[in-house]
């Protein structure tokens, strides 16, 4: 008996030892599995915070519902040194988009929503001066193609959580037109999500914030995701301004079902789950979520670069998918931050990374993403290709004809062709000229070659010409800007032309303040341009209107001067703008008084002059340069002394009856 035990002892020792060498060898093959996509996260994300694109950031790795990697880099909060940990919020902007589309299916599978009914049958107080407003459905607010005019920023991304942003975005569609039928054209939205939210909240009887936690956030172990930065949390990452070094403050994303929820990387591949059969959805709405959704008439030739899902980017990213490996993304940008999740739904693989910043997240997370699919088997590590160079060729006389203007949201170009080189020359819009921007040779695979990764073509379709970019060696491309169509040009610009405009209707917490310029195009009659930090092309329709004339661009809204209490206001969007003549000179000894409409007060400076200013509560300055950039904020950087150069404004924005009383010395 002692003897058949001393056997089974030995036995189950060797087994033991067996077991323990099969189980090392297995961990040491899983390490090695991810080891290259951890290795190649470390290095692009240390890159950007080294080069100063980013202050901080996260990172996670999931496999079959596990993470396998999680990262943080950084410090959340420099003068405590505390880093981030892979608890540490970040605001994950537009990803947002993806669990307002997650709500809005799950009232599908109960039979509460139906994609393909009316807006208006959910929300009855929905409107629009436009009577089309009733064939948008709520499938159009998901894939983009409502044809709104695209996003209400006042107040979007603030110091503090503006309650009523919802009703302000409302308020502005019922007075704002289409600029395409709905559902023809897919092009990024913000306010389609904004009313899809509203639409949770009405049906479901829950705010949105409620909805996604129970519904949502708590069945997938999302335990540090949240509508805005989680109450009470501390354990968020600051924004640092790479100049100055210092902190921003915490950013309140008030676009909140489009962009304002505030994760972690972890949390975000948690999202995976969604995607499992019977996790979530059931399985005729999981099918719809995967599979393109992107309107019909948008893009005129070919595949889109971004096949637009309900709420994705892409349902296909197109690398991938020429290795056989669907990969769903969506991307995030905030004011602050940038967040990038790529999930592979058939390989259980996700990747999210977030940084507080403005680097690249959508080249990091694409290069993770290679480096897992490869560590894991799915596909063959890629190889550079050695290929002889393009010979340069003539240009088809049918290109010629594509010569011309241009526009895109934040772009109006002139296109010529150098028959004599064979080159495309193109020219960007900049101060009432067109200045050169690149040239760029037709070779004989028949593209303008942009560069190593994409190329320059051309196509017509639907009564417009567009200038496309598509990607080498593939089909798929996307609509960079359409053809401004010419018209007569007999209405006086006289109204908009050689102006600049005040924001008088800002307010304490908003981040994105700025002063606008307007003014006519010489070469385009019939047309001004809208610079608010980027140029864009509007038709004049009367001396005092001009109205969206593309409807490819996203974030448009129609250009108005009104008349307010005998003050000719120029109203873009939610924002009201004075003509900047009508601001006063900033004297030595000026006291400034918001008057009892609580509209901002501006005041230029004509010299050289040190500025400073006690902060009244509830109050704030901002500075901008004679090239109209922010050059001191006082939200940001608090009092302190500020050399103004000629030709600057400053704006004082508190509450009716708040007086400031500026210091100022003509510089030495």
């Amino acid at each position: 008996m002692l003897s058949k035990l001393r056997k089974l002892s030995v036995f189950i020792l060797c087994f033991c030892l067996l077991s323990s060498v099969l189980t090392g060898y297995t961990a040491q093959a899983e390490e090695s599995a991810y080891q290259q996509a951890i290795i190649t996260a470390r290095i692009e994300i240390w890159k950007a915070l080294s080069t100063g694109t980013a202050s901080s950031a996260t990172v996670a790795i999931m496999d079959e519902g596990k993470i396998v990697y999680s990262e943080g880099f950084g410090m959340r909060d420099r003068e405590k040194s505390i880093p981030v940990d892979t608890n540490t919020q970040f605001n994950i902007g537009s990803i947002s988009k993806m669990f307002t589309t997650t709500a809005i299916l799950l009232l599908v599978d109960e039979g509460k929503v139906a994609l393909d009914q009316p807006v208006t049958l959910y929300l009855p107080e929905f409107t629009m001066k436009d009577v089309r407003y009733k064939d948008i459905t709520v499938r159009m607010l998901l894939n983009h193609s409502s044809g709104f005019p695209g996003s209400n920023y006042k107040d979007g991304f603030a110091s503090v959580k503006k309650q009523n942003y919802v009703e302000e975005t409302l308020a502005l569609l019922a007075e704002s037109t289409l600029k395409h039928q709905p559902g023809e054209i897919s092009v990024y939205c913000n306010d389609g999500f904004t009313v899809a939210g509203l639409i949770i909240e009405k049906v479901s009887g829950m705010s949105y914030a409620d909805f996604l936690e129970k519904r949502i956030f708590s069945k997938i172990d999302m335990k540090n995701s949240s509508c805005y930065f989680k109450d009470g949390n501390s354990n968020i990452a600051l924004f640092y301004d790479n100049q100055k070094g210092k902190a921003y403050p915490a950013e309140y994303v008030n676009v909140l079902a489009s962009g304002g929820i505030a994760s972690t990387a972890e949390d975000l591949c948690q999202f995976l789950q969604v995607m499992y059969p019977d996790k979530m959805l059931k399985a005729a709405t999981l099918e719809e979520f995967q599979k393109p959704q992107f309107a019909p008439k948008s893009i005129p030739a070919g595949l889109p670069l971004y096949q637009m899902g309900l709420g994705w980017d892409t349902i296909s990213v197109d690398k991938f998918a020429q290795q056989k490996i669907t990969v769903l993304i969506k991307a995030g940008g905030t004011l602050e931050f940038n967040s990038m999740l790529y999930v592979a739904p058939k390989e259980k693989l996700s990747v999210a990374v977030i940084f507080a910043g403005t680097a690249d997240a959508a080249g990091v997370n694409d290069q993770i993403m290679q480096a897992l699919l490869e560590g894991k088997g799915f596909v063959k590590k890629t190889e550079l290709k050695k290929t002889l160079p393009l010979k340069v060729i003539s240009i088809p006389e049918d290109i010629l004809s594509y010569a011309g203007f241009y526009g895109a949201s934040g772009e109006i170009a002139k296109v010529e062709f150098d028959q004599e080189n064979n080159t495309l020359k193109s020219y960007s819009f900049k101060d009432g000229e067109f200045m050169p921007k690149g040239v760029f040779p037709y070779l004989e695979d028949g593209f303008f070659h942009l560069d190593d990764l994409s190329n320059i073509t051309f196509a017509e379709n639907y009564g417009t010409k567009f200038l496309m970019v598509q990607s080498n060696n593939s089909k798929a491309g996307s609509v960079n800007a359409e053809k401004i169509k010419e018209i007569d040009g007999m209405i006086e610009p006289s109204a908009f032309d050689d102006k600049i405009w005040l924001p008088r209707n800002l307010t304490v917490s908003d981040f994105g303040a700025f002063i606008a310029k307007t003014g006519r195009i010489k070469d385009l009659p019939g047309y001004i341009f809208f610079n608010n930090g980027s140029y864009t092309a509007y038709q004049l329709l009367d001396k005092n209107t001009a109205k969206m004339s593309l409807p490819y661009a996203r974030d448009l809204f129609e250009l108005k001067i009104i008349d307010n209490n005998g003050e000719q206001l120029l109203k873009a969007g939610n924002y009201l703008l004075s003509d900047s003549t009508k601001a006063g000179v900033l004297g030595p000894k000026d006291k400034i008084t918001i008057a009892a409409n609580g509209q901002n007060e501006w005041r230029l400076v004509d010299k050289d002059t040190v500025f400073k200013s006690e902060i009244p509560e509830n109050s704030r300055i901002i500075v901008f340069s004679s090239e109209l950039n922010s050059v001191y904020g006082s939200l940001n950087d608090g009092v302190k002394e500020v050399l103004i150069s000629p030709n600057s404004y400053i704006v004082f924005i508190g509450n009716a009856g708040v007086t400031f009383e500026p210091e100022i010395n003509q510089a030495p």
